[in-house]
């Protein structure tokens, strides 16, 4: 169908309706949007809490990637207060893998409080 037709099909009114109707998809979108990211906040806090709980963990804080297509974690970064003791960090690293789903490559942890030299 041409433009040209497509104009005299809808006329004045037509248009009104149509923008009216993208107007409407994209308030849904955007509030789509926002329930994904406060759910992947309240899985982080879960997370952490879950992290926290593991002995020598500490204070945790986690931080969890998503693939844009398929909204899946791809990847995290985990500060632990613990995270200077190799043991505490390999456990913490096994345990957001096997709760996300993750390889260990997809998994950083450090110390919380900075970056040790």
């Amino acid at each position: 169908m041409s433009i040209q037709r497509l104009k005299e099909r809808l006329g004045k009114d037509g248009w009104l309706v149509l923008a009216l109707a993208g107007c409407v998809a994209l308030c849904l979108l955007l509030a789509l949007a926002e329930n994904t990211t406060s759910s992947a906040t309240d899985e982080e806090s879960r997370l952490a809490r879950v992290l926290s709980a593991m002995s020598g963990a500490g204070d945790v804080e986690v931080a969890v990637f998503y693939q844009e297509e398929t909204a899946l974690p791809c990847g995290a970064v985990i500060v632990a207060q613990g995270a200077d003791d190799v043991t505490v960090r390999l456990q913490l690293t096994r345990a957001a893998c096997t709760l996300l789903g993750l390889e260990a490559s997809q998994v950083e942890v450090f110390k919380l409080g900075g970056i040790a030299p």
